[in-house]
């Protein structure tokens, strides 16, 4: 290999990393710091910005080189073949996109965003329609620019787990569906369907301490990411150095801000876990979102609501807050794990919490295929949680206005949230292969040794294997849905 070639390809890679982690803060100002009249001028900034990195990503000679090298390497299972593999596979897709187009996109999208901020409060659909209407209308395009074999959700689900069809996800759902609605009725008749919710409130400030010292206890590196508030909790990092985390502006229920932080911190971990060493490289990106979601819902759900957890979390609760209703640790597990069928996905129990992402999927394929209409989502929403789940949000607020994703062009992103889920239950399987005595060092505080294995498994590995091998690697078998069922299974057999 040509040591001179590869070093250039490595640089313009790294260029174009830093440039993404400048757009990347000036979309978390504005979702956290920027003054609502900014919200024209900042879309005007992104979309220059975009232009400017789609432009670089898109040159000549980059892919010229790139191509090149692609065929003079000998050791395919090298790193710099997998950088040269990873990078080729990425620079083809985006020299699909015309330029113009990303810009165009990124303005939509800005605009989009300020509009849903606007809606969702007022709970006004039609503020944010015409704006979603452009946002669908721009995706099918991208969808037709960049190509798809049988579905044009495809093309879009790919840029977030690369392979993954529209079709796979509807036979792992298809699958999943009524394995999940007989777990259900079987939940009915155990103390955790609708256990009595105790209301936890505390202040904002309150929220931010308190979450900010949980995070703390299981090895959160503040030298390295903040903890801030915003209208939809988010992880956003622009390098292992800087990664940074949300919870909601205003929310009551102080039970369910520990539990976005703690997904948050998921994010972050993984995103701080990352190869500085390959920053700007394939080796020091993520695997996937679908495996991003999945160190979320471990931290999460896995982890944050698991019953050795709960007994530290008591403690800190009792800490923070000068009145909570909660008793006991028991109580507090409950309250975390309560199954019922609420309209909301980010405050959804783990058993229902599919379902938001079964009808936002469907909505999806509906909507990119051109059979329904964005005028009809919030019928089609509120049939939709009916037909699953039994129940029709009281407003659009919770219902189709509750999301980001729609207003920043991310179609195709709901299924990683399953996909995950079933990836953290097979990661926790095989953790505890590894480690016998996990739950006793989770009950203890001692989180190091999770982090270590996490590393070795997952994040140390960045984009060098495929989501379900990277998985298939950690628990040695293939990852399916049985070790999610199972473990379900046994959180919930009362």
């Amino acid at each position: 290999m040509n040591r001179e070639l590869f070093q250039y390809v490595i640089h313009h890679s790294q260029e174009i990393k830093v440039l993404e982690s400048i757009l990347n803060l000036l979309t978390w100002d504005q979702e956290t710091m920027m003054p609502p009249g900014g919200a024209e001028h900042r879309g005007n900034q992104r979309a220059l910005l975009a232009g400017i990195i789609h432009n670089k990503k898109i040159e000549d000679r980059f892919f010229d080189v790139l191509t090149s090298l692609s065929h003079t390497i000998d050791n395919k299972e090298s790193d710099e073949a997998i950088q040269v593999e990873r990078l080729l596979e990425d620079i083809t897709k985006a020299r699909k996109i015309p330029t113009s187009f990303v810009e165009r996109f990124t303005v939509a999208s800005s605009e989009a965003f300020s509009a849903w901020e606007k809606a969702k409060p007022e709970s006004n659909w039609k503020l944010f329609e015409p704006h979603l209407a452009k946002i669908v209308d721009l995706v099918r395009e991208k969808a037709s620019l960049l190509g798809f074999k049988d579905h044009p959700l495809d093309a879009l689900l790919d840029e977030y787990d690369p392979g993954l069809t529209t079709k796979e996800v509807s036979t792992l759902f298809s699958a999943l569906k009524p394995k999940l609605k007989n777990l259900l009725e079987k939940i009915k008749k155990t103390p955790f369907y609708e256990a009595a919710k105790r209301p936890c409130s505390a202040s904002l400030e309150e929220q931010l301490r308190l979450s900010r010292e949980i995070l703390t206890s299981i090895g959160y590196d503040w030298d390295r990411s903040r903890l801030d508030t915003a209208a939809h909790p988010f992880s956003s990092a622009g390098h292992p150095t800087d990664s940074r985390i949300t919870i909601r502006h205003n929310h009551e229920d102080t039970l369910d801000q520990i539990r976005s932080a703690m997904h948050e911190a998921g994010h972050s971990l993984y995103e701080m876990g990352l190869s500085r060493q390959y920053y700007g490289t394939p080796l020091g990106e993520a695997a996937s979102l679908s495996i991003h979601e999945g160190q979320s819902r471990f931290w999460e759900t896995i982890i944050g609501s698991s019953k050795m957890f709960c007994t530290r979390l008591f403690t800190l609760l009792n800490k923070h807050l000068k009145s909570h209703p909660l008793p006991d640790a028991e109580t507090l597990y409950r309250q975390l794990n309560s199954v019922q069928c609420s309209p909301i996905r980010t405050q959804a129990d783990e058993v229902t919490y599919p379902f938001h992402v079964f009808l936002r999927f469907e909505i999806e394929k509906g909507l990119l295929e051109g059979s329904l209409n964005v005028r009809d989502i919030p019928e089609r929403w509120n049939q939709g949680m009916q037909e699953m789940l039994g129940i029709t949000p009281s407003c659009e607020r919770e219902g189709c206005l509750q999301d980001i994703h729609w207003s920043s062009g991310y179609f195709g992103y709901f299924p990683t949230y399953v996909l995950g889920s079933m990836y953290a239950a097979s990661l926790w399987e095989a953790l505890q292969k590894d480690l016998p005595d996990v739950k006793e060092l989770i009950q203890a505080g001692v989180f190091a040794p999770i982090h270590t294995w996490l590393h070795d498994r997952v994040w140390s590995h960045g984009r060098r294997f495929r989501s379900k091998h990277l998985i298939e690697r950690a628990l040695g078998k293939p990852p399916s849905e049985k070790e999610y069922l199972s473990y379900l299974d046994e959180k919930y057999k009362g």
